[in-house]
């Protein structure tokens, strides 16, 4: 009696597991071979084994024969990387001890894997390279499942499956069972190739990444390690969240980081840079699509050119053994639809690998704060500083445009209010193109370049093509009228808070007393602040109980732009409150501002024209449903023009050349002959491959059908058919399948199928009021006589 284990992914595909091994034990029991049992013995599951790494496989240290069910989750989330350890130094022992390599492990294809397999189970693969392709391109979870299906491909490949067991325990050299543990826990024997295709990865990664040389700070949430630059940012702890408001630079510091790890040696010495937190492979994800790649997709998402030489759970494998990190954008881009399934599955990545550093970019709004826990440290993306704010401008006018770049440097030392609100990069390079953009004598007016900044991170709603979009639940369908007038009011009820420390109870009360003043509909605060932090980039959330706006300049610009369209007494009575000599010079700019010609909007026009309707193009005339030919001219110059239009063809009269001219009429599916006494025979119809109705018309000589064997027509009409048997031979013909025959007298008893024969512009003939005749051939795959 020989013992057999399986070891496969546990809580997927569970049932049909359980089907194929049933299958598997029929055969078994009913092979004359040695006798098989399986090992059931339960391995020992952690409190929280849903979230923990998968335990050893039942019997793989002790079992003559294992089974391996592989599929790309059984490498990124299955034991494969415990069991296939102990069994490559169950396969070394008993090499040593007997010379020759047992065979204990079978790899089976469960599902198609895309990527290559490890080397030790590539070379104990015996199996596939003799089975049906059924089997290499469905797997043999899909062959169980429709079993009825493919039973042929099943069976057979179930008893290679015997064959190979039965093989693998009479050769006598199985390997000895692996029952002391007392050396420790056998080395990763998938990761065997990992280090080649890591540089290969690296290779082709490196080309994406773009290395910023724009100087950051951050600062941690709790103050504990002050100011510190950004490219410490790995010191600060392994799991972070890089909180800053919208076009505040998220991206770019994320690919500083990958940029650190890309440059960092295998082995660096001691003083030189070294790779954040040790990790030389950084995976930065994008989420813009609405999902995250799964672990067998991230080298296609991320190096597509490098995915064919991937060894299949290669990325879970440099996860787990904390040589990777995880580095996640653009979550708030997520559609508030997906965005909690997007967590879900991030933070069961992020629980399921414990040891990988992770850095999650956001603007706070929206993160599930209680389901994080100390686990994350909240880390403050702080806005430029002058010196950034002039590197930015200095590249950015590399291209000709220094003294553009110069002037307005000047201009940002001289104004605090111009230089906060370019603190974001994506403003300062909205300001930049506004300043190169004025046409008129003298630099462009201090309230223009303050709008250009605002506007650099607002996304904009799409309006319906009724209108305004109306008000839903999802942010992202609020108007952004109602966007301007709520960070406005939230503005103004903040001014004599700390901008970057209101706590979320004030603004969310300001949010609603705001929205029971307006008039209509208006949603709810938790929908409108998580609007404002996704859509404007004026507010971010830098903690569950806080809400800051990005930068005083920025509070100090909606304040004053919302107080110029107040009334006087109200904005006197709110600036003697606030005692901001910065808002109430703004005030007066905006006000003497709003008493010429130029726009008093919050957001400026965008950088696009504006988009106008062509006129209406007159409608097409509508193509005639036949064409009437009466000569060979006609019909030549209608091949020449490329065929009638409505796709039929009416030839009245004695009309030479169709033989030469009907395989030129494109799209030809029905032909009248009409009027035509001398002709006997139909014309070849052998060109014609879309013909499929023919009407013969007043034609009392043709008796030559013979045409109609080398033609597709279906259907055949014969106006007017004398009292006279069916023509012989039509029920030879491959493709017709019904003949109208209409008879030369009205019959005054045959009322049903009485029809009229148009003529050609859809006015029926005078007096053409004939009883229908039908003969119809039941089927064309039977044959038989046509009958009436």
């Amino acid at each position: 009696m020989y013992r057999y284990a399986v070891s496969y992914l546990r809580g997927r595909d569970e049932a049909w597991v359980a089907r194929f091994l049933y299958e598997l034990r029929r055969r078994l029991d009913a092979s004359k071979g040695p006798q098989f049992t399986r090992v059931l013995a339960p391995a020992p599951q952690p409190p929280d084994a849903r979230h923990s790494p998968p335990a050893e496989s039942p019997g793989v240290a002790t079992a003559d024969v294992v089974l391996a069910l592989c599929s790309p989750a059984y490498f990124s989330e299955g034991p494969a990387d415990q069991d296939w350890a102990v069994l490559a130094h169950r396969q070394t022992l008993g090499q040593a001890r007997t010379g020759t390599a047992p065979r204990t492990a079978l790899p089976l294809l469960w599902e198609p894997i895309p990527q290559r397999l490890p080397e030790p189970v590539a070379a104990a693969d015996v199996l596939t390279a003799g089975q049906p392709p059924e089997y290499r391109s469905l797997g043999l979870a899909l062959l169980t499942m429709q079993a009825p299906r493919y039973r042929g491909a099943l069976d057979e490949v179930l008893s290679a499956i015997v064959a190979h067991m039965n093989e693998a325990v009479r050769s006598g050299t199985t390997a000895p069972p692996l029952a002391d543990r007392s050396a420790g826990e056998p080395p990763r024997a998938l990761a065997v190739d990992d280090g080649v295709f890591t540089e290969e990865f690296r290779k082709h990664l490196a080309p994406a990444v773009p290395a910023p040389r724009i100087p950051r700070t951050l600062v941690a949430d709790d103050g504990a390690d002050g100011t510190v630059p950004a490219e410490l940012l790995p010191e600060l702890g392994r799991r972070l969240l890089l909180v800053g408001p919208l076009g505040a630079g998220h991206s770019t510091e994320l690919a500083r980081l990958a940029g650190q790890a890309l440059d960092a040696l295998p082995h660096t010495p001691a003083g030189s840079a070294r790779a954040p937190w040790g990790c030389r492979i950084p995976f930065v994800l994008s989420a813009r699509s609405g999902a995250l790649p799964d672990l067998d997709g991230l080298v296609p998402a991320l190096a597509p050119g490098a995915a064919p030489r991937e060894p299949a759970g290669w990325a879970a494998r440099q996860l787990r053994a904390g040589h990777a990190f995880v580095a996640v954008d653009d979550l708030d881009a997520v559609p508030s639809r997906n965005r909690t399934a997007v967590w879900e599955s991030l933070l069961r990545l992020l629980r399921t690998h414990p040891q990988a550093p992770c850095v999650i970019a956001t603007n706070g709004a929206t993160v599930p704060w209680d389901r994080l826990g100390s686990e994350f440290r909240t880390v403050r993306l702080r806005a430029l500083a002058p010196a950034g704010v002039r590197a930015l401008l200095d590249s950015l006018g590399a291209g000709g445009e220094r003294r553009t770049a110069r002037a307005l440097t000047r201009r940002l030392d001289e104004d605090p209010v111009l230089s906060g609100v370019a603190g974001r990069p994506a403003a300062a390079a909205a300001i930049w193109r506004a300043s190169r953009a004025h046409a008129l004598p003298g630099p462009p007016p201090r309230h223009q370049l303050l709008r250009a900044g605002i506007s650099a991170g607002w996304r904009r709603a799409r309006p319906e093509p009724g209108g305004v979009p109306p008000v839903r639940e999802d942010g992202a369908a609020v108007p952004d009228s109602v966007l301007r007038t709520a960070c406005g009011g939230l503005a103004v009820a903040t001014l004599d808070m700390d901008g970057a420390r209101i706590p979320l109870r004030t603004a969310l009360d300001a949010l609603r007393e705001r929205g029971t003043r307006a008039a209509g509909a208006a949603p709810a605060p938790e929908r409108l602040l998580a609007a404002l932090a996704d859509r404007t980039g004026t507010l971010y959330q830098p903690g569950p109980d806080t809400v800051a706006f990005s930068d005083p300049a920025v509070r100090t610009f909606l304040a004053a732009h919302h107080l110029a369209g107040a009334e006087h007494a109200d904005a006197a009575r709110l600036l003697a409150r606030s005692g901001s000599p910065e808002l109430e010079e703004l005030l007066g700019e905006l006000r003497a501002a709003r008493t010429g010609t130029e726009p008093r909007g919050l957001l400026t026009s965008g950088h696009r024209p504006p988009r106008r309707l062509p006129a209406a193009r007159p409608a097409r005339p509508a193509p005639a449903r036949r064409a009437l030919v009466r000569s060979t001219g006609e019909l030549r110059a209608l091949a020449a023009s490329g065929g009638p239009g409505g796709h039929e063809l009416w030839c009245e009269g004695t009309v030479e050349g169709l033989d030469e001219l009907l395989p030129r009429l494109r799209g030809l599916r029905a032909l009248v002959l009409a009027d035509d006494p001398a002709r006997t025979a139909l014309p070849p119809l052998d060109g014609c491959p879309s013909l499929r109705a023919l009407r013969v018309v007043r034609c009392p000589a043709l008796t030559d059908w013979t045409a109609l064997a080398s033609s597709t027509v279906m259907f055949l009409t014969l106006e007017p058919w004398p009292d006279e048997p069916i023509p012989e031979g039509l029920d030879d013909m491959p493709w017709l399948s019904q003949v109208d025959l209409v008879p030369a007298e009205a019959r005054p008893t045959a009322r049903a199928g009485a029809h009229t024969v148009p003529r050609p512009g859809g006015t029926p003939r005078p007096g053409a009021d004939f009883p229908g005749v039908r003969v119809v051939r039941p089927g064309r795959s039977r044959g038989g006589n046509l009958q009436h």
